[in-house]
């Protein structure tokens, strides 16, 4: 589950002593946003279809529980990077544009898509539709893509992961949260069709994304200490001249 690849953000869970406890995750950095870091860095904003609308009751506490000071989540039943239901607003695409349009940029993205996207396009496009959405969030960013399980499809999503972390193996912006693995290593997460959450599954997705997010915090940075002004300096002399 644990991979030695900067590029991939891999996320295990594994019972312990009757609790779950995140297994590490190998040789990620935290994004490095100079001394405490632009207000924007330590805002996160997160597009997804169903799976993310179930988490919506907790996302923004276990985000916030993290570090993160302001969450902005536009999620939407049935969609996809390019593709919608007519009661939707947005794509994934267009729900980037009206998250900044509402609330403005942030340094994080956490990207939940794939589930509708991966049973629509063939192998041969998904990069080419990843890449899409990379770019429509732009080069400077960090961008945590959360991976699909569809286990009456499990071709196709498989092939839709595999297309994930290819993208991110040749990126430094992007990591890849491994929910298939999270997802298949614990059933009674999951619904009765294998794809969305019970309510303990949607509880238990909210808190693995917002702790595997704290990685993509920036390091606020302390400031150096200022050295005592020692008895008999400049200052002194100058107060008696």
């Amino acid at each position: 589950m644990v991979t030695t690849r900067r590029q991939f953000l891999r996320a295990g869970v594994a019972a312990v002593a009757g609790t779950w406890a995140l297994l590490e995750l190998d040789g990620l950095d935290r994004v490095d946003a100079g001394p405490a870091g632009p207000p924007a860095s330590r805002r996160i904003s997160m597009v997804g279809d169903s799976l993310t609308v179930g988490t919506m009751p907790y996302q923004a506490d276990d985000f916030r529980a993290q570090g993160w000071s302001r969450t902005m989540i536009d999620a939407y039943t049935n969609r996809g990077i390019k593709t919608k239901v007519r009661r939707d607003l947005h794509t994934g695409l267009t729900a980037v544009d009206a998250i900044r349009d509402s609330w403005g940029d942030t340094a994080v993205w956490i990207v939940a898509l794939g589930t509708n996207d991966a049973l629509i396009y063939p192998k041969r496009k998904h990069a080419q539709v990843i890449t899409e959405m990379m770019d429509r969030i732009g080069r400077g960013h960090k961008v945590m893509w959360i991976n699909a399980y569809v286990p009456e499809r499990e071709p196709l999503a498989a092939a839709w992961n595999t297309s994930l972390d290819e993208v991110a193996s040749l990126r430094d912006d992007m990591y890849v949260f491994d929910w298939a693995g999270l997802a298949f290593e614990n059933q009674t997460w999951l619904a009765i069709d294998g794809v969305h959450c019970s309510v303990l599954g949607y509880e238990k997705r909210s808190e693995m994304i917002g702790r595997a997010s704290r990685y993509l915090l920036p390091i606020r940075t302390a400031p150096a200490p200022t050295a005592p002004t020692a008895p008999g300096s400049d200052r002194s002399s100058s107060a008696e001249n």
